[in-house]
C-alpha cells in the first residue's frame, strides 16, 4: 500500500515538475535573443521589403506567431515598416505606437539591449512618418520624448532634419554635417545587415544635399547647389555597387540632378534627367519618388510652354497622391499647373475648378509652411493665391479677363519700372556712402521726421554746449556708444549733467534724439568697418548687431535700413560685387 502511494506522490511531484518546468522554459523562450534562424528571417525580411514587399509582409506575420517574445516584436516591426513602405502611414503609426508603448511600459522589457534598441526603431520610424506628412511638431515631440531611447547621434540628425524642413538652414546642416562627422558608424538594428549600413550613410548624404537645395532657395547664392551636388555624389558612390539598390540609386542621383537645373531656370537639361526614369522600373515601386518625377516633368513641361504633358503628368501626380497623401505642398503646386495649363488652353472651365481648389487648399494648410519643402522651387502661397484669385475673379465675362489681363499687364510693368527706379536710387545711394568714406567725410544718413521733445527753455547756456559738446567727442573717441548701455542716462552721468539737459541739447543744438544720435554713429562705424575688413563681411547679422551694442539682428536691420536706406546685405553684397 505505502509503495502505491509513494508511486503516486512521485507522479504527482514529476508533474509540477514538468509544469514549473515549462513554464521557465517559456518565460526564458520570451526572454531570450533571436535565433540563427529567426536572424536568417528578419534579414530576408528586410531584403524582400526592397524587392517584393508583398511577400516580406508574409514573412513578418509569420514571425509575429513565434514563441520567443522578441521575434514576435520583431515581426509586428516588420509588419509595420511593410505599411509604411506602401505610404499606409495611419496604419504603420497605429502598429509602431503599440510596439513602442508595449515595450515602454514594461520595465523588464525595456531595460534589456535588444529591446531598447527595437524602441529606438520605432521613433526612427515614426520620425520619417511624421516628416513626410508634414507633421513636424509630432516629430519633436517623439525626439523629446523618447530621447534616452535612441542614440544620441540619431538624436542630432533628426533634429537637423526637422530645423531643414522648419526653414533653419544653417543650424539644420551644420547638426547634420556634424552628425556624419562624429558618426563612424552608426549602430545597426535588430538583424540589420553590414549592407544597410552603406544606405543610412548614403541617405544621410542625401539629406544634406537637399538642405543646400533649399538654402539655395533662400539665398541664391550657387555655392549651395555646387555643395548639394557633393554631397548627392557621395551618397551615389556608396550604394552604385549594391546590386539591390544600384537601379533606384542612379534614378535619385538624376532626381537632385533634376532639381538643381530647375533652381537654375534649365528647365530643358532637368526634363532630360527627368525622362531618364524610363530606365529605371525601380521608380514606379516607391510612389513617392514617382509622385517628385511626376511632379518634376509636369513643372518643366508647364515652363517649356507644352501644356498637355503638363497636365498630363499633373494628374498622375493626384492619382499617387490618392495612395501617398504626401504632400499637401506638392499638391498645391501641381493644382496651380493645372490651373495655368488650363487657362493657357482656354478651358476656362476647369482653370477655375483648380484655381478654386488651390484657395481651398491654401485654407487648410494654413499652419503648415507655405513654401512647398519636397519639391523646390521658386513657388509660393501668396503667388498661387494671386493667379487663382486672377483666374476666378474674370469668370463671368471675357471682357472682364481683357481687363484683368491688361490691369495685370500694366501692374507687371508699372512694378517692374518701380523695381528698376528703386534699384537705381538703392545703387546711387550706396555709391554715395563708398564715396564718402574714401574721403573720410560724414555720411549724408537719410533724414527721419521724428518728433523733437521739448525740453526747458529754447536757449542754452555756451558753457554748458561746449561742455557737452567735449564730453560727447570725448565718448565718441573712445567708441563708447558700441556698448549696449549707452544709453540717455549712461552719458548724462559721464558728463556730470543731468538727461534733461542732455536731452535738450540734442534737441535744440543737433537738431536730433539722442536715440537717432547713437543710431547713426553705430551705422557709421558698422559701414566703415564692413568698408575697411572684408573678414567683418562674413559675420552674421547676429554677430554685428552684438559688436555695435544692438541685442538681435532685427533691431539692427531696421536701424541701418533706417539710416541708409539699404539693407545690411545688400551693402554687403554689393561690396563683394565689386570687389571694395
Amino acid at each position: 500500500m505505502n509503495s502505491i502511494i509513494t508511486q503516486s506522490l512521485r507522479e504527482k511531484l514529476l508533474k509540477v515538475l514538468t509544469v514549473l518546468l515549462y513554464f521557465c522554459c517559456t518565460l526564458l523562450c520570451n526572454a531570450q535573443e533571436l535565433t540563427a534562424y529567426e536572424n536568417i528571417q528578419t534579414r530576408n525580411i528586410q531584403k524582400l521589403l526592397l524587392t517584393d514587399p508583398e511577400k516580406a509582409y508574409e514573412e513578418a506575420k509569420k514571425l509575429t506567431r513565434s514563441s520567443n517574445q522578441f521575434a514576435r516584436y520583431c515581426g509586428d516591426y516588420y509588419v509595420a515598416t511593410y505599411f509604411y513602405t506602401k505610404c499606409n502611414y495611419p496604419k504603420s503609426e497605429k502598429l509602431l505606437l503599440a510596439l513602442l508603448k508595449s515595450i515602454d511600459e514594461n520595465q523588464t522589457l525595456n531595460s534589456r539591449e535588444n529591446f531598447k534598441d527595437l524602441m529606438g526603431m520605432c521613433v526612427n520610424k515614426l520620425f520619417y512618418l511624421y516628416k513626410n506628412i508634414g507633421e513636424y511638431n509630432q516629430a519633436l515631440i517623439l525626439l523629446t520624448t523618447y530621447n534616452d531611447k535612441i542614440p544620441s547621434d540619431r538624436y542630432q540628425q533628426q533634429l537637423g532634419i526637422l530645423k531643414v524642413a522648419m526653414g533653419d538652414y544653417t543650424h539644420g546642416i551644420e547638426l547634420l554635417k556634424n552628425d556624419l562627422r562624429t558618426s563612424k558608424h552608426v549602430k545597426l538594428g535588430v538583424a540589420e545587415q553590414k549592407e544597410m549600413n552603406d544606405k543610412l550613410f548614403a541617405d544621410r548624404h542625401n539629406e544634406i544635399g537637399e538642405a543646400y537645395q533649399k538654402f539655395y532657395l533662400q539665398t541664391r547664392q550657387k555655392k549651395y547647389l555646387d555643395s548639394a551636388d557633393v554631397y548627392f555624389n557621395r551618397a551615389a558612390k556608396l550604394m552604385l555597387n549594391d546590386p539591390l539598390q544600384a537601379d533606384y540609386t542612379q534614378a535619385l542621383l538624376y532626381m537632385h540632378k533634376a532639381k538643381s537645373a530647375v533652381l537654375k531656370g534649365d528647365y530643358s537639361k532637368a526634363l532630360h534627367f527627368y525622362k531618364m526614369r524610363k530606365f529605371h522600373p525601380e521608380i514606379q515601386k516607391n510612389l513617392r519618388t514617382a509622385q517628385i518625377f511626376d511632379l518634376g516633368m509636369a513643372d518643366c513641361y508647364f515652363h517649356l510652354n507644352q501644356p498637355d504633358s503638363a497636365i498630363y503628368f499633373s494628374k498622375k501626380f493626384i492619382k499617387n497622391y490618392e495612395v501617398t497623401k504626401v504632400s499637401k505642398e506638392n499638391l498645391l503646386i501641381v493644382y496651380s499647373l493645372l490651373s495655368q495649363s488650363y487657362s493657357q488652353q482656354k478651358r476656362t472651365e476647369l482653370a477655375y475648378s483648380y484655381a478654386k481648389m488651390s484657395l481651398e487648399l491654401i485654407k487648410e494648410m494654413d499652419n503648415i509652411k507655405a513654401e512647398s519643402l519636397d519639391f523646390l522651387h521658386n513657388y509660393d502661397i501668396m503667388s498661387i493665391k494671386k493667379e487663382s484669385d486672377a483666374l476666378l475673379s474674370g469668370r463671368h465675362t471675357f471682357i472682364k479677363i481683357m481687363i484683368g489681363m491688361g490691369l495685370l499687364l500694366v501692374l507687371v510693368i508699372s512694378s517692374f519700372y518701380n523695381y528698376y527706379q528703386k534699384q537705381k536710387q538703392k545703387h546711387k545711394r550706396f555709391l554715395a556712402i563708398i564715396q564718402r568714406l574714401k574721403e573720410k567725410k560724414p555720411i549724408n544718413f537719410i533724414v527721419t521726421e521724428s518728433p523733437i521733445e521739448e525740453s526747458g527753455s529754447k536757449n542754452m547756456d555756451d558753457e554748458l554746449v561746449q561742455k557737452i559738446e567735449s564730453g560727447l567727442a570725448r565718448l565718441e573717441h573712445k567708441e563708447a556708444y558700441l556698448k549696449s548701455d549707452f544709453k540717455l542716462a549712461f552719458v548724462a552721468k559721464k558728463l556730470n549733467t543731468n538727461t534733461a539737459y542732455l536731452s535738450q541739447y540734442f534737441n535744440q543744438v543737433l537738431q536730433k534724439t539722442f536715440s537717432e544720435y547713437t543710431q547713426e554713429l553705430r551705422i557709421n562705424f558698422v559701414l566703415q568697418k564692413l568698408n575697411n575688413s572684408p573678414q567683418f563681411r562674413n559675420f552674421t547679422l547676429q554677430a554685428i548687431a552684438h559688436e555695435i551694442g544692438y541685442k538681435d539682428a532685427t533691431t539692427f536691420v531696421k536701424v541701418f535700413k533706417k539710416q541708409t536706406g539699404l539693407t545690411p546685405n545688400y551693402y554687403i553684397e554689393n561690396l563683394q560685387r565689386n570687389d571694395l
